[in-house]
């Protein structure tokens, strides 16, 4: 190699690696979370900044409501329907919005009552309104999660009971809930910390969104927690702030810890997601 030669690689080769060392220091640190399955999207075009085993399949929990809803209103349902509420609705235990046999309400509070609380009952109750029984509705979810290309989901219950063989994905939740978020009515559910609900007999029921970043951060705009003994704790949630969306789903964790993965999740995204809105 001449003399003339030598001095420039090495000078090419230092540049090559100040401009490495520059963009590694720059970038954000990995969110450190303890769920062994999460994902993060700009929800505005769907792309992924951050997977940690995203295609893993297991039980969803309460995160199936998010396709409840998401088929309800699909159905074009009136959201002023009344609908009274089955014996076998009002017969599901664990979260519930306290829904009695009988008692009857909008197909609005319903899903209040399906997302906030996340109850099985009024789950349940609005898969009976939207079909001629939860055998078609649940079908109708399966449709619809192949529209999405939803392609390691499978539902077989309307409110997320463990179910052997209904399952799902950190990335395809993510998928559903971009669709969701698109419907405005879900978005405002699902953004609400409180509701009050009126039964047509002039029973109220005061219910308190289960999220708990609603609380923490103004940017978190929804939109679905889940627990059970099979599927652990999940979160999907979505925040927006400075024209950026960004959507984050974890699961398998446990107790309050989805909550803090969901929040570095969150923030990881925002720092990375750095393309203007201008060029989406």
């Amino acid at each position: 190699m001449s003399d003339l030669v030598r001095p420039c690689c090495l000078l090419l080769a230092l540049l090559t690696f100040l401009a490495t060392a520059g963009e590694a220091a720059s970038s954000p640190a990995l969110p450190p979370i303890s769920a062994p399955e999460a994902i993060v999207v700009d929800g505005w075009t769907g792309g992924v900044l951050y997977q940690k085993s995203p295609d893993v399949m297991r039980e969803p929990a309460s995160t199936v409501k998010i396709m409840t809803a998401l088929v309800v209103l699909r159905r074009r349902i009136p959201l002023n329907r009344l609908v009274t509420v089955s014996p076998l609705a009002a017969s599901y235990g664990g979260s519930t919005a306290a829904l009695s046999a009988g008692e009857t309400m909008t197909v609005r509070n319903l899903l209040y009552g399906a997302l906030l609380p996340s109850g099985n009952d009024a789950a349940v109750a609005l898969a009976q309104a939207a079909a001629p029984n939860l055998g078609i509705f649940v079908s109708l979810m399966n449709v619809q999660a192949r529209r999405l290309h939803l392609a390691h989901t499978h539902f077989l219950t309307p409110n997320g009971f463990d179910t052997w063989g209904q399952v799902s994905t950190a990335r395809d939740l993510a998928v559903l809930a971009r669709a969701a978020m698109s419907w405005r009515v879900f978005a405002q559910i699902v953004s609400t910390k409180f509701w009050t609900a009126r039964s047509v007999d002039g029973r109220l029921h005061y219910w308190t969104n289960r999220n708990q970043l609603l609380w923490g951060n103004s940017a978190v705009n929804g939109v679905k927690t889940g627990t059970t003994a099979g599927a652990g704790a999940c979160l999907v949630s979505s925040a927006q702030k400075s024209g950026k969306w960004i959507i984050e789903v974890n699961l398998g964790s446990s107790g309050f810890a989805r909550f803090s993965d969901g929040a570095a999740l969150l923030r990881y995204g925002f720092a990375v997601d750095s393309a203007p809105p201008s060029t989406r």
